[in-house]
Order: structure tokens, then sequence, then C-alpha cells
């Protein structure tokens, strides 16, 4: 119960502007936080996708973390997170300039650190090359489970990155938290 105010009271900051470590989008029902007091993560406005909701990048290396939430569709009962995992591979490799693609099979999983209410997820791990550049990236998608909406959480950098930076990127996706819409 106390962990809840905690969090409630951190939102109601955000709102408000007073935690630039957090970014809460109360319209999607999603939240993220970058490390505290690390001035080599921000908040940008666009990400590697253009519809991007929310995202975190790093500000030397090449290196986002997107997070994309679809509404449930009215008529639909679910979404199949897989099948959707499988459908991103198919839509990033069709992508102009994108070569050498490798991956490995759409696998369950979950975000590190239990983030998002330590839902169960369907990660695409997959390699590709950008206009010569070579790229990593991981998908976890998900069904949120306070509010039934499709979300796509999505890291992509220039090769390495993840490793390098495993630390701060487990953090970043262990803080991600999922809300109730507001009505």
């Amino acid at each position: 119960m106390v962990k809840v105010a905690a969090v409630l009271a951190l939102l109601a900051l955000q709102e408000k502007g007073a935690n630039p470590d957090l970014l809460y989008k109360k319209d999607v029902g999603v939240s993220i936080m970058k490390p505290p007091k690390n001035e080599e993560w921000g908040f940008p406005k666009d990400g590697f996708f253009s519809n991007s909701q929310l995202v975190v990048a790093h500000k030397v290396d090449t290196l986002t973390i997107d997070i994309y939430v679809q509404d449930k569709a009215s008529g639909f009962s679910s979404y199949d997170p897989k099948a959707a995992a499988d459908g991103e591979y198919k839509n990033i490799s069709g992508f102009p300039g994108v070569t050498d693609v490798q991956r490995q099979p759409v696998k369950p999983s979950k975000l590190p650190g239990g983030g998002a209410g330590n839902v169960n997820c369907h990660i695409l791990d997959m390699d590709f090359k950008r206009e010569g550049q070579a790229k990593e990236l991981k998908m976890w998608c998900f069904i949120a489970k306070e509010n039934q909406n499709f979300v796509k959480i999505t890291l992509v950098g220039d090769e390495g990155m993840y490793k390098k930076h495993q630390k701060h990127v487990d953090y970043i996706l262990s803080s991600v938290k999922t809300w109730k819409l507001p009505k």
C-alpha cells in the first residue's frame, strides 16, 4: 500500500514537471524512468519508429528504447503478442536500406527486472544492417494487465550497445509501469 502511494506521488510530481527522471503519458497509461541523476540518458521526442509514444535514448551512443501502445480495437477479444512480434520482424526486414537480417525465434519472456508488473511477453531478437551500419533490436510485445492494451517496447541500437549499457537499460526496462486509463 505504501509502495502504491509512493508511485502515485511520483506520478503527480511528473505531471507538474518536478521529476526529470520520469516520463508518464496518462493518455496511453504507461510510465518509464531513466537512470536517476544520469545526464547521458534523456527523453527525446522521436525514436527509432515514427509512431513511438514514449522514448528514452542515450545521448552519446546510438541506443533508444521506444514504447508504442495500441488501444484494444473494438471487435477483437484479444491480441496475439507472438504473432505481432513475428509481424514486426517482417515489417522491419522490409525497411529501405535494411540488409543482412538475422533473428532468433520469437519466444516467451519477461521484461528485465520484472518491468510492467512482471507481465508475460514475447520477445523478438534480431540483428541487421541499416545503410551499412550493424544494428541490434529487441522487442517485447505484451498485453498490459491494467487496461488490456497492446504494448511494444523496442530496444534499438548499434551493435554491442545493449551489452555496453546493460545495467542502465535493464534499470529503464524494469521501471516500465502500465496504468489504468483515466475515464
